[in-house]
């Protein structure tokens, strides 16, 4: 079935949300040379309180948002995988992420099957 307008006003209320949720240099430093990608490393530069902390946590949960809708079918799925790379930052993220699991187990999970969905695809 093809996006219908409605589905293309939610893309557009979940990118303005995406802005409320994560500070706009999130994606910067996500993607930037300064981000360290191993768990034990970023913990250890950026601990919990950090701006870069927060970045990555609003990010994540951005994508834990939509994830969670996606999961639930009320978003088209091939709107939004031409919408979002999902799967690459999950990828990005991935080692941090999972290691936050250890406290939380069901963490993020939403944004990992929609990344694994999406690289399914490719």
């Amino acid at each position: 079935m093809a996006a219908t307008k409605e589905d293309a006003q939610l893309v557009v209320q979940l990118a303005q949300l995406g802005g409320q949720m994560s500070d706009p240099k999130a994606r910067g430093f996500i993607w930037g040379d300064s981000f360290v990608s191993d768990a034990k490393g970023f913990f250890e530069k950026y601990p919990p309180g950090t701006d870069e902390w927060d970045y990555v946590g609003g990010v994540a949960a951005w994508y834990e948002t939509i994830g969670t809708l996606w999961k639930h079918g009320l978003l088209d799925e091939e709107l939004l995988f031409d919408w979002l790379w999902v799967a690459g930052m999950w990828e990005r993220l991935s080692p941090i992420l999972v290691a936050m699991r250890e406290s939380t187990p069901a963490l993020w999970t939403n944004f990992e099957a929609m990344a694994k969905a999406q690289a399914a695809r490719a």
